[in-house]
């Protein structure tokens, strides 16, 4: 165990040291997820991984409840968590390249997300137009916000989006409402257009058919599952 920051929104991005470990191993593509028991008496649940593969440290966007969370915050360095070699497909991110991308998430989905898109950034001159759309309830709820600026630098449009009614204009003056709400009227280049998603089954398949109404098919919007 290397670190916990507690990141809002009852949101923990938890680093793991996995640099002499079959896990760093098992972490080929961006998308994939480990399973992990956090607590002596919990069950082991699976977690989507928020570092690209091959970095030496796993990072891990986990949202705990609320009676759980001072235990998973009181985590500290050399202590040891049960966990898992990276599973699953991933993003099949040959299907990027090339291609304008958009990157659509909300809540913890942003974590595969963002493996997704420092992936993306290693090369980022192989990709056309990035655009990160990402939904929560509340705006304490963003993670990595300190990392926009630097994504935004380097050719990255981010949207963040609050769906929350509750929320005041004086907490929050961006985007409102739903991520597929902030899809353009129209895509310029639908037929050059892939989307990576991430999110609950309703969002997902609402993003899917604002997208199919715009020219993007199917088989051009990619889950890690």
């Amino acid at each position: 165990m290397i670190s916990i920051d507690e990141t809002g929104g009852r949101q923990v991005l938890m680093t793991l040291d996995t640099e002499h470990t079959s896990v760093r191993h098992s972490h080929r593509v961006a998308g994939q997820y480990v399973k992990l028991a956090l607590y002596a008496d919990d069950v082991v649940r699976p977690y989507a991984v928020a570092s690209k593969p091959g970095a030496p440290n796993l990072e891990i966007l986990v949202k705990a409840p609320e009676e759980r969370l001072a235990q998973l915050v009181g985590l500290k360095s050399g202590d040891r968590v049960r966990v898992s070699a990276c599973m699953g497909n991933g993003y099949d991110m040959e299907a990027l390249r090339g291609r304008h991308v958009w990157l659509v998430g909300v809540g913890s989905g942003i974590a595969p997300l963002r493996s997704c898109l420092e992936v993306m950034l290693d090369e980022r001159m192989a990709y056309r137009d990035i655009t990160l759309l990402y939904g929560v309830r509340d705006p304490t709820e963003l993670v990595f916000q300190a990392r926009f600026g630097q994504w935004a630098g380097l050719g990255v449009r981010v949207v963040p989006v609050v769906s929350g009614a509750h929320v005041v204009e004086a907490d929050w003056a961006g985007a409102r409402g739903h991520v597929q709400d902030h899809l353009p009227a129209s895509l310029p280049h639908p037929e050059h257009t892939v989307a990576v998603v991430c999110g609950l089954p309703d969002m997902e398949k609402a993003v899917a058919a604002a997208l199919l109404e715009r020219g993007v098919g199917p088989d051009r919007v990619l889950r890690n599952w």
